[in-house]
């Protein structure tokens, strides 16, 4: 163990991409190197660049049927077994690394946390914290990333000398992992993979794998390329678009065909509220969708990897600024199918302010200036309001940046009707979300009460007419805070009959309604005066002539 760690490793790291190498099926194919031979080429010089030392220049001549070591044809191909090639221990990096993860190391049986950037070499153990995602880089430019709650135990790295040829060996003893390895070049070239209830191996493969502890089972989801699943008696050879279940001590299951992409056009480009939430289709029951967003197009740095059996998707709280969403459907056996993908802008800082007047729904005479007020937001600088004719905003009739204080009065005169407005805080960074558009309206004032018509048994009160379609909300009382009501009265006329009251002062009020439900306010209370009926005196007077004799 302590030769390997003089081993250096160079990675480029835009030369990664993530992939996995296929394993031949074929035993020798495995096993052997095939070099296809160039001028000048001869036995003595090829084991001079490639193999353990010139001995085995007679073991290629006679397992290949060379006549003339010293006089081959260019073209012609040479099998060579790889245990006859100088190989060294290969290494493999952390690429990129979201939360934690923390590595055992095989020859100190330490654990430590693993850092970005860190080799990791044979026999050590990876394990990846609850909401942390690990991208490990090879040789050969082939990628893994591992995904949260995962335990990956590197068993064999080899690479064989001067051929670009590979031995890679890797055990996901719990988890879920996604691959895509580098084709290979040759034949002597292997990427496997083992967890406790299966055996993969690949090349030039895009595809996904999990270890399950709770049932001992795993599942591969082949994204791209073939992928060979050995299981406990017999192998299948997983073709693109399909996928496996695999118990442990039991075969394969068939071939099952992996979803497609999911239709994701109804998620919005922008989220203005965080966390993020969305709704996707709904799927029959036991069926889910996998949600992951990253920074990158090539979801090298995850930011958040989570199953949801419903189709209300809640995503995580993120910084504003944009992200790459990725989408895929998980089936009944829980494999995963195809991904869908798009860019998302998350805008929801500073946060909208709330609004205070005019109240949802309020009515501003058409005559006054319009006052608009909401919160003020600590950190804003400044203050965007809108006024719209539609709900949506796309035909605004006022937009006012650079606002400085909390409130603003409007002096344009914005004709009957409805109007929307709302309002961004703006920091240093920009303009936030909007707060929700609130609806107001633009109103005539109540019309005006005439003179009442006061008759010996009756009081009639009348309006002026509102607009057509208008119906009308009369009330009276003996008070000018009409705590006690003598008539609510709602009609379709502008006006009413009632018998007339005692003697006294009253007040009257009134509103319209519109056609649509909208609730004018009350216009100024009049007041009238009732005179007293003295009539009834007149019954006293034989009284008082008595009383006088």
């Amino acid at each position: 163990m302590q030769t390997k760690k003089h081993y250096s490793f160079i990675f480029t790291y835009s030369s990664f991409i993530i992939a996995m190498c296929f394993f031949s099926i074929s035993l020798v194919a495995a096993e052997d190197w095939v070099y296809k031979v160039r001028n000048r080429d001869n036995l003595w010089n090829l084991a001079v660049a490639h193999l353990l030392d010139k001995s085995y220049v007679n073991r290629v001549q006679k397992l290949n049927n060379i006549a003339d070591p010293w006089h081959i044809m260019p073209g012609t191909k040479i099998r060579i077994p790889k245990q006859w090639i100088r190989h060294y221990p290969a290494l493999t990096r952390v690429l990129n690394l979201q939360g934690t993860a923390h590595i055992l190391d095989d020859a100190s049986d330490q654990l430590r946390q693993l850092k970005s950037g860190e080799l990791v070499m044979l026999d050590d153990t990876i394990m990846t914290d609850a909401d942390s995602t690990l991208v490990l880089g090879f040789l050969d430019g082939s990628q893994i990333l591992l995904q949260e709650k995962s335990r990956l135990k590197v068993d064999h790295l080899m690479s064989l000398e001067n051929t670009g040829m590979s031995d890679y060996r890797l055990y996901l003893e719990t988890g879920r992992m996604e691959t895509q390895v580098t084709p290979g070049k040759g034949t002597a070239r292997r990427f496997q993979i083992k967890t406790p209830a299966t055996v993969t191996s690949v090349r030039g493969t895009d595809y996904r794998l999990s270890a399950e502890e709770k049932n001992n089972s795993s599942k591969t989801e082949v994204v791209g390329g073939k992928v060979s699943v050995k299981g406990h008696l017999k192998s299948l050879l997983i073709p693109a678009g399909f996928g496996t279940v695999t118990v442990k001590d039991q075969d394969p299951l068939p071939p099952v065909k992996l979803l497609p992409a999911p239709d994701i056009n109804q998620i919005p480009k922008v989220f203005e509220q965080v966390p993020i939430q969305f709704i996707m289709p709904a799927l029959k029951k036991g069926q889910g969708y996998r949600i992951q967003i990253a920074k990158t197009e090539l979801f090298l740095n995850m930011l958040f990897d989570k199953p949801s059996y419903s189709a209300i998707i809640r995503g995580p709280d993120l910084a504003d600024g944009d992200y790459h969403l990725r989408v895929r459907a998980i089936d009944k056996l829980k494999l995963e199918g195809y991904n869908a993908q798009r860019l998302i802008t998350i805008n929801a800082r500073p946060v909208a302010p709330f609004l205070v007047s005019p109240k949802p729904g309020a009515g501003i005479l058409l005559e006054n200036n319009t006052e608009f007020d909401w919160s003020a937001q600590q950190g804003s600088q400044q203050y965007h309001l809108q006024i719209a004719k539609d709900q949506g905003f796309s035909q605004l009739l006022f937009d006012s940046q650079n606002i400085d204080d909390s409130e603003l009065t409007v002096t344009d005169k914005l004709a009957l009707g409805k109007y929307y407005w709302r309002v961004a805080a703006v920091d240093q960074e920009g303009d936030g979300p909007f707060s929700d558009g609130q609806m107001f309206r633009r109103i005539l004032p109540a019309p005006a009460l005439e003179a009442p018509d006061i008759s010996d048994d009756t009081l009639v009160i009348r309006s002026r007419s509102g607009l057509p379609g208008q119906t009308y909300h009369f009330q009276m009382a003996d008070d000018e805070t009409f705590s006690e009501l003598l008539v609510d009265k709602h009609t379709n006329e502008p006006g009413f009959e009632i018998p007339r009251p005692d003697g006294g002062e009253y007040f009257i009020r009134l509103r319209t309604i519109d056609p649509d439900g909208f609730v004018g306010p009350f216009g100024t209370p009049q007041s009238i005066s009732i005179p007293y009926n003295y009539y009834w005196l007149l019954t006293l007077l034989p009284l008082l002539a008595l009383i006088a004799l």
